[in-house]
């Protein structure tokens, strides 16, 4: 299940949401308004193996070197 992140535009308190369909109504878990908007979150993946940890700090994707390069997830 994906957990979403949104801020409330009343209080400006920032909730965590584990969102099961669309049809969930979300509401602030300070003020309980239903006035919120979602929030950019970054995204925690380990991978397991000889592959690099894309978790650890480094690069626009969370791999060392990998800004600039074809395929990238950002531009040169």
């Amino acid at each position: 299940m994906p957990i979403y992140e949104y801020r409330c535009k009343d209080c400006g308190a920032i909730s965590e949401f584990i969102v099961f369909g669309s049809d969930d109504e979300l509401y602030c878990k300070s003020c309980k308004s239903l006035n919120l908007e979602k929030l950019m979150s970054v995204h925690n993946t380990r991978v397991s193996g000889n592959s690099f940890d894309v978790s650890a700090p480094g690069g626009c994707c969370g791999s060392p070197s990998s800004c600039g390069s074809p395929g990238s997830c950002c531009s040169g």
